[in-house]
């Protein structure tokens, strides 16, 4: 009986090693020894620049565990443009190229579905903040308009969470206020502050651009996490306001756009209760016309 077990035991062992040999093994190595041929860097390319066929090559390289997305034709690549630094001998793969110019602003490249970016100025030091402002700052827009004898300062529920994608001097140039300026250089100034807004937003941010002074206020920098929770809750605010959204607690909270139609100053000072974060009233009581009021549709 002992005989026969190992007599199977042994059959067993040798119809395995048999398979290993000429099934398993073969298999495997005709897989990691299969090559093609793929397209790679033969220049460096620094992000932005066009690529042309001059700063590619193919070559045949392994095939295991290589991308599937990875650039297998020369023509697939050259006339796309880097969108990453690229040296040579790197493999190109989707995310590394793009098909239109790259602004030199990293942040318009990359602007959400259905928001916009609008760059608002900034007429003293004081309101951009004492030039203290940086690209990913979560501010708060508070309107100031000295022909509003009776509320000339005013919280806008639209505008208390909003990002600033990049901030620049009078010639356009990005400011970085990050770093000192050099010996005998002059320090940059704001003169104007893009950021990131939906239509509802920018057609306000418009409408105070040429309707008084706007002042920021910073609210958040460098907590990404609470940013995020921020323009949630902006995003609430806005869908409560414009319809699409979840009620929140402020049920009373009105929008700044809907300013009552009047034909004179309000005597009574308009609807004052506004139930902004702040607890500073609205464009409820500012003196309009019907035609100042028809722009907010």
């Amino acid at each position: 009986m002992k005989m026969n077990n190992r007599f199977i035991y042994g059959i067993l062992s040798i119809v395995l090693a048999a398979v290993i040999a000429f099934i398993a093994i073969p298999a495997v190595t005709s897989r990691t020894s299969s090559t093609c041929e793929i397209v790679r860097m033969k220049t460096a390319v620094t992000r932005g620049t066009l690529i042309t066929p001059d700063d590619l090559e193919l070559v045949e390289v392994g095939g295991f565990n290589l991308p599937d997305s990875v650039a297998r034709r020369t023509e697939d690549v050259a006339g796309t443009y880097a969108a990453a630094d690229l040296c040579p001998g790197d493999y190109i793969l989707p995310e590394k190229v793009s098909s239109v110019p790259l602004s030199s602003d990293l942040s318009l490249n990359e602007i959400p579905d259905g928001m916009v970016a609008i760059s608002i100025t900034t007429q003293t030091l004081a309101t951009s903040l004492s030039d203290k402002l940086q690209g990913g700052d979560i501010i708060r827009l508070y309107h100031y308009d000295d022909n509003n004898v009776l509320e000339p300062v005013s919280d806008i529920p639209e505008l208390r969470f909003v990002k600033v994608l990049s901030v620049s001097d009078s010639k356009g140039l990005d400011v970085d206020y990050t770093t000192p300026p050099e010996e005998d250089e002059e320090r940059q100034q704001t003169a104007t502050i893009t950021v990131l807004a939906t239509p509802e937003q920018a057609m306000l941010l418009t409408r105070y651009e040429n309707e008084g002074i706007l002042h920021v206020a910073l609210i958040s920098r460098g907590n990404e996490k609470l940013s995020k929770e921020l323009l949630e809750r902006q995003s609430e605010i806005l869908s409560t306001l414009y319809g699409d959204g979840l009620e929140l607690s402020d049920e009373d909270l009105e929008s700044s756009m809907n300013v009552p139609e009047q034909s004179g100053p309000d005597k009574t000072g308009g609807n004052t209760d506004n139930p902004a974060a702040s607890g500073t009233p609205a464009d409820a009581g500012q003196d309009t016309t019907p035609e100042e009021t028809s722009g907010n549709e």
